[in-house]
């Protein structure tokens, strides 16, 4: 072979080599992205209330969001399993493999059974994989109450604490029945008189207040909304720092009235105990992915949701927040020991 030969092919290979390097890492890449841990099997998306009210709405929004996106298998269906303030749910959760194809949506029960004494059931020992979002709390009436705002509410309590009776869902000692709590505080009212029922949702909680079961409902905003603009409740405050606006720009906040009370909840996703790094990568990009949707947000929207998504290590943070929170709050009122 001639030298002009010779260096010409030399040539040629030097200017492929790149590129030829180039093809090789990327099929590379995406052979490593096609072999990453995914479920293979149909995921539960399981919640510790029953159907209908906000926490079922939010796992089904997970699992609709999950299978419109193909993150996992079309069969991928919500396991509703209500009771013990969601302790069996999560019994049934910690008994899962660790196989990441069970996850499940909480909320504040999830460190408040603990705090409480409720449940043997550690929250530190389930995984945490996303934080969808918070939300915000209102108080509500029927609206034939003989309650007429937030200040009359505030003299009944001062003068006769067990004269009203308060809705709260998934537990006592949750987010709203320690918003009913701060609210009896500040009226001066014995706290140990209040009357406070637990029902296995939200949707359960409005339906015993419209039913004159029980005399004000403390939950999330999208499960009074409806009942609001029908005209059959009547709102006295919210637990924000600010009005709502849209339909609920005329309800005053707590602050207004005179209550320094502002409360809201988050809503997180879970795994079972000792799930994998890639596991965990998983659920963190697929939650992720669902949460920045134009539906996810347009529905977050007209629940009066502000989007808010957070990785593993955020919603861990938010637990551990919460729950020293809580622990504060609770020792404070005295309903748990210093």
């Amino acid at each position: 072979m001639k030298k002009s030969a010779f260096r010409a092919g030399t040539l040629r290979w030097r200017l492929l080599l790149p590129l030829i390097t180039s093809a090789l890492f990327s099929a590379a890449t995406v052979a490593a992205d096609d072999s990453a841990w995914r479920p293979q099997r149909p995921v539960q998306i399981i919640v510790g209330v029953g159907p209908g009210g906000s926490m079922d709405r939010t796992a089904r929004m997970v699992s609709d969001g999950l299978k419109s996106a193909k993150l996992v298998p079309a069969a991928s269906e919500v396991v509703n399993r209500p009771g013990g303030g969601h302790a069996l749910a999560l019994s049934y959760l910690q008994s899962q493999p660790a196989d990441g194809e069970s996850i499940q949506v909480v909320n504040s029960p999830f460190v408040t059974n603990k705090l409480l004494g409720r449940s043997p059931i550690d929250y530190k020992k389930f995984t945490p994989l996303g934080l969808l979002f918070s939300e915000n709390f209102l108080f509500a009436v029927r609206s034939d109450s003989p309650i007429k705002d937030g200040k009359d509410l505030i003299a009944r309590l001062k003068k006769d604490p067990a004269s009203v009776s308060f809705s709260v869902s998934s537990g006592l000692g949750t987010l709203n029945y320690a918003a009913a709590m701060e609210l009896a505080r500040a009226a001066g009212a014995d706290i140990h008189k209040i009357k406070a029922l637990s029902f296995n949702s939200a949707a359960e909680g409005v339906t015993a207040t419209l039913g004159g079961h029980v005399d004000v409902v403390i939950t999330t905003v999208s499960s009074v909304v409806p009942f609001y603009q029908a005209h059959r409740m009547r709102v006295l405050a919210s637990t924000t720092e600010q009005r709502l606006g849209g339909a609920l720009a005329e309800v005053p906040t707590w602050r207004e009235q005179g209550v320094d009370i502002v409360t809201s909840g988050w809503r997180i996703v879970v795994g079972p105990p000792r799930l994998k790094p890639e596991q965990v990568r998983f659920w963190e990009s697929a939650l992720q992915q669902i949460t920045s949707t134009p539906e996810w947000r347009a529905q977050l929207k007209q629940e009066y949701i502000d989007p808010g998504y957070g990785d593993h290590t955020a919603a861990s943070k938010a637990i551990d927040d919460s729950a020293r929170r809580l622990s504060a709050l609770y020792k404070s009122l005295g309903i748990i020991k210093s």
